[in-house]
């Protein structure tokens, strides 16, 4: 695996660090695609059942690294490879996943950080955390205006967006933007004690509902609730969904365990071609 990134698997938490301290974590172009891979990774091993993203030293990710001139060099700078081999690759990677995902963040977040931080679905922060859409100072532009007006509303985003500057931990936390500040010698404690709760959690119901969430910020409100009897459907096709009731009845806890009901079929004809 290359080494500027860190993966490792434990207790149902998968936790992906980027590993490029002596950069602030910036990231280069092939490194998008290693992190695309590490994210694909956590989603098809079925013993990972909450996602932790952080960054080695200092910060969480200081966005792309403009140093190289080399930004197209995976391909013409058309819509199709821009969005399969830059960040917002990773934007769409952690918006999709079946998972719960959380970014463990420290320093900065900026740029192409900032936005990643903001795909996840829960961001805990130490105090020094800093934030910025900073594109717009590097003469670039583009980067958070999907999910930025999703936090903070058209005008405020609009300020940051065209302004650039940077944002502190309280003004983050202010604007809704992290879900909490803590200490910075119980950040990791914190953070991966949601990540243990989310990881006993029923994790077939957190896909559906972040499914369900992502196509109704796009869609009628019928269409929207549609979306969320789609996500009640799919449910029922794992054994958490009995097990959650049952357990309400039984006035205990519920062992989740994001099992699948399999279905039954004919027995396999090992001679059939």
């Amino acid at each position: 695996m290359d080494d500027r990134f860190l993966y490792s698997t434990e207790g149902g938490i998968a936790t992906i660090t980027i590993n490029r301290p002596g950069k602030l974590n910036a990231l280069l172009p092939d490194m998008i695609l290693e992190f695309s891979d590490l994210l694909e990774r956590a989603r098809r091993d079925n013993a990972v059942r909450c996602v932790v993203l952080r960054g080695e030293g200092r910060a969480f990710c200081a966005g792309d690294d403009l140093n190289p001139e080399d930004r197209f060099k995976y391909g013409p700078p058309d819509m199709h490879t821009r969005l399969k081999m830059g960040y917002p690759r990773l934007v769409n990677d952690i918006l999709q996943m079946r998972k719960p995902v959380i970014a463990m963040l420290r320093g900065y977040a900026v740029g192409a950080g900032f936005d990643i931080a903001l795909a996840c679905d829960f961001r805990i922060a130490a105090p020094d955390l800093k934030m910025a859409a900073i594109f717009v100072k590097r003469g670039l532009g583009g980067g958070c205006s999907y999910l930025l007006p999703r936090y903070v509303g058209f005008g405020k985003a609009t300020e940051l967006l065209l302004l650039g500057e940077m944002i502190d931990a309280p003004q983050a936390d202010r604007l809704g933007l992290l879900t909490k500040i803590v200490p910075d010698d119980q950040l990791e404690a914190e953070t991966y004690a949601l990540a243990g709760r989310l990881a006993k959690a029923a994790t077939q119901a957190i896909g559906a509902i972040k499914n369900a969430r992502n196509q109704g910020l796009g869609c009628d409100p019928v269409k929207g609730l549609e979306w969320l009897v789609i996500g009640e459907a799919e449910n029922m096709f794992f054994r958490d969904a009995r097990e959650g009731p049952r357990a309400y009845i039984e006035r205990r806890e519920p062992n989740f365990t994001g099992e699948w009901i399999d279905l039954q079929y004919d027995a396999f004809d090992p001679d059939y071609r």
